[in-house]
């Protein structure tokens, strides 16, 4: 039984990111998103770390994608059209941006065949070993993630601002 949930929500996980990637509409992306985080949430619970998967759940679905939401929909970004010379550099950040994801996920495997060779823990998934992780572990890309979200939050604040003191209603 808990190999059928696995594959359900496995399945509805890549079908919510392919969205998220495919989707041209911004609240669509974002919706995908909130689905993604939801069963990526199940995945964690199934594995029995319920405290990742509720915080996962609390405060990305809960809270920060629905922010995101809230602000595409005041910003109606699908309004908002694509010059010709902007496509070339976006062209140039994806590639970056896939070039990165590529040295995250080789990242990702070395860490996971180092796990896997370390055998499993008595602890995985409760709050201590979590804690004690975040810590120490990966203190820095703690850190550098709540950057990053403060940075983001400005850009949106930014960008309302602008589109309100030009008079532009999008």
């Amino acid at each position: 039984m808990s190999l059928f949930f696995f594959y359900f929500f496995a399945a509805i996980l890549i079908a919510a990111c392919l969205s998220v990637v495919l989707a041209r509409h911004p609240l669509y992306n974002v919706l995908s998103l909130v689905v993604a985080i939801f069963a990526l949430s199940c995945l964690f619970v199934l594995l029995e770390a319920y405290f990742v998967g509720m915080v996962l759940l609390l405060v990305y679905a809960g809270a920060v994608l629905v922010f995101f939401l809230f602000v595409v929909m005041c910003l109606n970004l699908n309004a908002l059209p694509l010059m010709q010379p902007a496509q070339k550099q976006l062209q140039w950040f994806g590639a970056l941006g896939g070039l990165m994801f590529a040295g995250t996920f080789l990242l990702a495997m070395k860490s996971f065949l180092a796990a896997r060779a370390m055998g499993p823990s008595s602890i995985r998934g409760t709050i201590e070993a979590v804690g004690k992780i975040l810590f120490t572990n990966y203190l820095l890309p703690f850190e550098l993630t709540s950057l990053l979200l403060l940075v983001a939050v400005f850009g949106i604040v930014s960008l309302a601002q602008g589109a309100l003191s030009t008079g532009k209603e999008r």
